[in-house]
C-alpha cells in the first residue's frame, strides 16, 4: 500500500471524526434551540428551491414541466409545514422511537429464541429489549415533549461514532506488533439499514469498473507476497432479493465454514427464523456454485495468522463441532431419488457434497436474521483467534464486515493481506 493511500485514509478518518465530534457537541449543547433552527433553515431551503424552479420554468423551455412540478411541490411543503409547525418537529423523535421500537422487537425475538435454545447470554438480550422500550414508548406517545431526550441520545451516539473514526486514524499508524497485543476494540457502526446495503453498493461500483484496462488488478490484489493466507473471509452479495444484503463465510484450510437458515422445513416468521444449520465444504467447489446458483459476487479477504492464532481457531472449531449433530438435506432423505430438489441445501450438496450439521443447544441452535446469523458465527471464530480484527457493537451485517475489512486491507501492516473478487464477469474475462 502506498504511503499516500495510508495518509489519505488516516486523514479522511480524522476529518470525519472531528466533524462528527462537532455535530455531537452541537446536539448535546444546542438541543431544542438548535433543532428548531435547523427546521426553520430547512423551510428556508425549500422556499429558495421553489423560487429557483420558478425561474427555471420561465427561462428554460426544456425543463419546464419538471421545474413547474418541483416548484409546486416545494411550495405545498412550505405551506403545510408553516401551517402545521408541529409536524416537522415531531418527525425526528417519531422516526427515532420507531427505530428503537423495532430494535426492541428484534431483541425480544432473539431473547425468546435464546431461551428455547438454553443459551447463556439470553438475559442480556432481555435487558436491552426493556431499555429500548423504556425510551421508545414515552417518545412515541409524546414526541415533542421528549425531543430533548432524543437529541441527547443521538448526540451520545454521534459522539461514540466520532471516537470510532478518530481511533481508525490512530489505527492506520499503529504497528502490527502492538496491535497483536491489544484486545479487539469495540467499534460503533453506522445504523444497520445503512450498513446492510454496503455490499450491494460496492457491487454496483465494481460493475462500472470491469470494462477498464486493469481488470486483473481489480479482481485480485495482494499487498504482501511473503505472508501466507491462513484464513479467508467471504462477503457475498448479488443483484436479486435478500442476496443484496449479503452473507459471510469463513474459509480455513481450504474448507468453507458457513452458518445459515438452510432447512426450508424449519422456516418461520417470513423465513427469517429457522433451525441453525452449519455446513462445511470445499472452497474450490463452493465458489463456482455461488456464482452459478445465486449469481453472486464474492469479496474474499485473505487473513494472515500467527501460530498461536491458528491454534486458538482450531481449538474453538473443535468445541463448536462438539455441540452439533449431522443433518441431511431433503435430497439425501428421499429414498426414491426421483424428485428434483430446488432447495438451497440440496443444490449445494449435489454440486459440492457439503457436510451439514445442526446445533444441540446454545445461541446458534436457532437462526435469526437479526440475531444469531452468519455474521455472528463468523465473528465468534475470528474472535477466538485472539486477534483484534474487529469487534462490532450492535447488529452485525455483511456490510459491516466488508466496510471494516476493506479498510484493514488498505492499511499497510494489517492482518488482511489480500482482496479478491469472484463473479461471472471474472470467469468470462479469464477465459477470453
Amino acid at each position: 500500500m502506498l504511503k499516500s493511500d495510508k495518509l489519505y485514509n488516516a486523514t479522511s478518518s480524522a476529518i470525519a471524526g472531528i466533524l462528527l465530534f462537532i455535530v455531537a457537541l452541537c446536539m448535546l449543547i444546542g438541543k431544542e434551540k438548535l433543532y428548531f433552527n435547523v427546521i426553520h433553515l430547512f423551510l428556508f431551503v425549500l422556499l429558495i428551491s421553489a423560487f429557483i424552479d420558478c425561474f427555471r420554468y420561465m427561462l428554460s423551455k426544456k425543463a419546464r414541466n419538471t421545474s413547474f412540478i418541483k416548484c409546486i411541490l416545494n411550495l405545498i411543503f412550505c405551506i403545510i409545514l408553516t401551517a402545521f409547525p408541529k409536524i416537522p418537529m415531531s418527525i425526528l423523535p417519531f422516526l427515532f422511537s420507531i427505530y428503537l421500537f423495532m430494535n426492541a422487537c428484534i431483541k425480544l425475538i432473539n431473547y425468546i429464541l435464546l431461551l428455547k435454545s438454553k443459551a447463556n447470554d439470553r438475559l442480556t438480550e432481555l435487558i436491552r429489549c426493556l431499555l429500548y422500550l423504556a425510551i421508545a414508548i414515552p417518545v412515541l406517545c409524546a414526541p415533542l415533549k421528549n425531543i430533548e431526550i432524543v437529541l441527547t441520545l443521538l448526540g451520545i451516539y454521534t459522539l461514540f461514532l466520532s471516537f470510532t473514526y478518530l481511533f481508525d486514524c490512530i489505527h492506520y499508524s499503529t504497528p502490527q506488533k502492538i496491535k497483536d497485543k491489544m484486545q479487539r476494540r469495540i467499534r460503533i457502526t453506522l445504523p444497520v439499514f445503512i450498513e446492510a446495503i454496503i455490499p450491494y453498493h460496492v457491487l454496483n461500483e465494481i460493475n462500472t469498473l470491469v470494462n477498464s484496462e486493469k481488470k486483473e488488478e481489480l479482481y485480485s490484489q495482494r499487498k504482501n507476497k511473503k505472508q501466507s493466507i491462513d484464513m479467508t473471509i467471504f462477503v457475498h452479495t448479488a443483484n436479486n432479493g435478500f442476496n443484496r444484503i449479503g452473507h459471510v463465510d469463513i474459509c480455513y484450510k481450504d474448507k468453507v465454514i458457513s452458518y445459515g437458515n438452510y432447512d426450508d422445513a424449519s422456516f418461520t416468521f417470513f423465513d427469517t427464523i429457522g433451525d441453525g444449520v452449519l455446513f462445511i465444504t470445499d472452497k474450490n467447489k463452493y465458489i463456482p456454485f455461488c456464482i452459478k446458483h445465486s449469481k453472486k459476487t464474492l469479496f474474499a479477504f485473505g487473513i494472515h495468522l500467527n501460530t498461536l492464532q491458528k491454534k486458538n481457531i482450531e481449538n474453538y472449531l473443535k468445541e463448536l463441532y462438539k455441540n452439533t449433530y449431522p443433518w441431511q438435506p431433503p435430497i439425501l432423505t428421499d429414498t426414491n431419488k426421483k424428485k428434483e430438489y430446488s432447495d438451497y441445501s440440496s443444490c449445494l450438496y449435489k454440486e459440492t457434497k457439503a457436510e451439514f450439521y445442526k446445533f444441540t443447544s446454545g445461541k446458534f441452535k436457532k437462526y435469526f436474521v437479526m440475531g444469531s446469523n452468519c455474521c455472528k458465527l463468523a465473528d465468534s471464530i475470528i474472535g477466538k483467534s485472539g486477534s483484534n480484527i474487529l469487534k462490532m457493537n450492535g447488529l452485525i451485517t455483511p456490510g459491516t464486515y466488508y466496510e471494516y475489512l476493506n479498510k484493514e486491507f488498505q492499511r499497510k501492516n494489517s492482518m488482511v493481506i489480500t482482496k479478491e473478487i469472484y463473479n461471472e464477469k471474472r470467469k468470462k474475462d479469464t477465459h477470453n
